[in-house]
Parts: C-alpha cells; sequence; structure tokens
C-alpha cells in the first residue's frame, strides 16, 4: 500500500511516522510538502529546511509555494481579526480542505491508494474536524484517507527548527497578540 501524507512541518511528520509506523502493511510513504498558507516565505522556507534535515530515507514531494492558492480561499474583504473564534474556524476549516484536497488530487493522479495528513497529530488544530474534512474528500476522490489508529500528538523531538504558530500570517499576529498584548 502506498500512502501519501501531506506535512507541515517536521515536527508533526515525526508524529505522524510514530502514529502510522505499526498500522496497514504500508510498502512506500512519501510526503507531500503542500502548505501555500505558511507566511512569510522566511517561515516556510525553515520549515523545509528542517523537514529535509530530518526525512531520512523517505521521498519527498515539494509543491510549489504559491501563497495566492491560500488567500483566494480566505476571503479577504472580511477583517479576519472581528469576531475572532468565529473567523478563526472558517478560516482554518477553508485551510484544511485547501491543503487535503490538493494532497488527494496529487495522490490519485500518482498512484497513491491511501492519503493522509500530519494536522491529525497537531495539538493545535481541530483533529476532528479535519478527519470529518479528510473522510468528504476521501469520497470525492475515490481514493481512502488514513486516519491512525492512535494518534501520536506528543512527542520528545530536538534538533531542528520548531515553529511557534500554525503557519498564516493571522495566526502569527495571533501569537504575537497574545505574547506581548
Amino acid at each position: 500500500m502506498r500512502l501519501l501524507i501531506h506535512a507541515c512541518c517536521a515536527d508533526c511528520l515525526l508524529k505522524m511516522i510514530e502514529s502510522i509506523k505499526r498500522e496497514n502493511n504500508l510498502s512506500e510513504i512519501t510526503v507531500y510538502y503542500y502548505n501555500p498558507n505558511i507566511h512569510p516565505r522566511s517561515e516556510y522556507q525553515s520549515r523545509l529546511k528542517a523537514m529535509k534535515l530530518m526525512i531520512g530515507d523517505l521521498k519527498m514531494v515539494v509543491a510549489d509555494w504559491k501563497p495566492r492558492e491560500w488567500f483566494e480561499t480566505q476571503n479577504p474583504s472580511k477583517s479576519p481579526f472581528d469576531k475572532r473564534e468565529t473567523l478563526k474556524l472558517t478560516r482554518c476549516v477553508k485551510c484544511w480542505k485547501l491543503r487535503l484536497e490538493k494532497t488527494a488530487e496529487y495522490a490519485k493522479k500518482n498512484g497513491f491508494d491511501w492519503f493522509s495528513s500530519t494536522l491529525l497529530t497537531s495539538e493545535y488544530q481541530n483533529t476532528k474536524k479535519i478527519e470529518e474534512i479528510g473522510k468528504e474528500i476521501s469520497k470525492k476522490h475515490n481514493i481512502q484517507f488514513l486516519i491512525p489508529n492512535k494518534i501520536c500528538k506528543k512527542l520528545e523531538t530536538k534538533g531542528f527548527y520548531k515553529q511557534v504558530f500554525c503557519g498564516c500570517c493571522y495566526s502569527l499576529t495571533e501569537r504575537f497578540e497574545e505574547k506581548f498584548l
């Protein structure tokens, strides 16, 4: 069985590998780095560099970084800072859908049996909503969405770049506000 894993960062990738290593007779695991949400470009590059350092023997596909794809899903005419919680959930759902959709499309086109995402392992993300979105996209593209039986959300990792926000410019601003306001 061939699996394509969408990965947002090295830390989450290591947690995903830990989560799936005993499951499903996987013959091939390929990492798909598609993250047009990550800003600024220096953050995108830092995460990519960490991924390349930690990837080991896994194959990796790096999709083009096209932030416009992400911004077009966000409806920038509405301020993301009004009614924060409602807009944050809406913003995140749109982001998860975009990245999972692109992962499923790539997986289907390239003969993978399964797709998944390291978003499932992040303690900062809504795992249940991501699972729901993954299942919907799975049906749409007729390709299985892998949800590990036991998701590892805590794993002691060190020695590479770790981010302090989810990746988008809005979450970066929110992190600064939490820290300094």
